[in-house]
């Protein structure tokens, strides 16, 4: 009966607790917000956005749409 008891506790730990010491992805974006002053219309403007992955896993960027 002892052995379920702490068992119990272990199991619960395991599957629900966060994982804090898991590999996992972290994104940087230095400067996230960019405006835009006045652009006259077909004017071609460009920047870019620097993204850097701080994790330890490979970061997916997956659908990527405008505001």
């Amino acid at each position: 009966m002892k052995k379920k008891i702490i068992l119990i506790p272990f199991i619960i730990a395991v599957f629900f607790l966060p994982q804090q010491g898991l590999a996992q992805p972290k994104i940087l974006i230095d400067n996230p917000v960019f405006t835009f002053e006045s652009v006259p219309e077909g004017v071609h403007v460009p920047h870019e956005f620097i993204i850097k992955n701080i994790g330890d896993t490979t970061l997916h960027i997956i659908n990527v749409l405008p505001p």
